[in-house]
């Protein structure tokens, strides 16, 4: 008797395992569906091709290369910042949607969509556009009014998406290299040829002075005073870099660099520059760049900036006034 209560016992709890697994299965089917729900619209990241941004009437656009490198339209192969381009596409491809205030905007003037302060157009490879218009702040300031082109569904999204999108405009992710140097924050000059020290110069209370070679310190020290106009000439110089355009990301081996004349023989440059933030603590900056051989078309030359490992074409003219200080 004991053995056939247990054989039915054991008979219900594997039904009622089954059951379980079905009731968990069709659980996680109906999860899906709402979390699928709680999304504006949905696109393949990979099916973005181009995508176009205008906030508070400044506007950029960027573009997917062969090399699946994002540019920037118009600027002759300038990549996007690796950083600060990391999960933009994803969050393109699909923003949460808070809540849908209604199914037809009444009056798009009432949440700011008559002229909209933020406009995002994505291109697909099959040829289609979705652009999506982005309004007032909700009176929490967590959300915004929006809608889509061509469905006159009136929702709210979170304020969070839209500052992140408008601040590739505000902020454009320009690459590393393309620095923004100011002659005010330098603190030293260090000029290095055929991989030494060729010379270098340090500012202190007295001003701007040449330094004793081999440096010995950070400001590197010396005692003889330098050229004022010649330090700040060179300084607003460098400070206006003239970049042509990429010619290679991310090279990793020595060997790569040699067919543009970049090996250690290269002449380099390196500025140190001071900065101060609100709380009164100073950071110390490194602005560098190696310079390589003229192109074929003698328009510019390859070089290295910022320690990045790409190569890029700096302006003829620009990059010859700063090998003068190799003289």
């Amino acid at each position: 008797m004991n053995l056939r209560i247990s054989l039915i016992l054991i008979t219900i709890l594997a039904w009622v395992s089954i059951f379980g697994v079905l009731i968990y299965k069709s659980d996680i089917g109906e999860e899906k569906v709402i979390q699928d729900s709680s999304f504006f619209y949905r696109i393949s990241s990979q099916d973005i091709s181009n995508i176009s941004i205008t906030n508070n009437s400044k506007s950029f656009s960027w573009y997917l290369g062969d090399d699946r490198v994002w540019y920037f339209d118009g600027m002759n192969k300038i990549p996007t910042d690796s950083f600060r381009w990391g999960g933009i596409i994803d969050l393109l491809a699909g923003p949460k949607l808070y809540r849908t205030i209604s199914e037809n905007i009444d009056d798009k003037s009432k949440y700011g969509l008559e002229n909209p302060s933020t406009e995002i157009s994505i291109y697909l490879n099959n040829g289609d556009k979705r652009t999506l218009y982005i309004g007032n702040e909700t009176p929490d300031n967590l959300n915004n009014y929006a809608y889509l082109e061509g469905v006159e569904k009136l929702v709210m999204l979170d304020a969070t998406w839209k500052g992140v999108l408008g601040r590739l405009v505000d902020e454009p992710p320009y690459p590393k290299w393309m620095y923004k140097l100011v002659p005010e924050e330098a603190l030293e000059i260090v000029i290095i040829k055929d991989n030494e020290i060729y010379k270098a110069y340090a500012i202190n209370d007295e001003g701007w002075h040449k330094c004793d070679l081999p440096i010995s310190s950070t400001p590197c020290k010396g005692n003889n005073q330098a050229e004022k106009e010649y330090i700040e000439n060179f300084l607003a110089d460098f400070s206006n870099i003239n970049i042509l355009g990429a010619v290679q990301l991310n090279l990793l081996f020595e060997e790569d660099y040699k067919q543009y004349g970049l090996g250690l023989e290269a002449p380099y440059v390196d500025i140190k520059t001071i900065s101060r933030d609100a709380s009164g603590t100073n950071t110390i900056y490194n602005t560098s760049i190696s310079i390589g051989k003229l192109n074929e078309d003698k328009t510019g030359y390859f070089s290295v900036a910022k320690e990045t490992k790409d190569v890029i074409l700096t302006e003829k003219e620009w990059t010859e006034k700063i090998l003068q200080v190799f003289d």
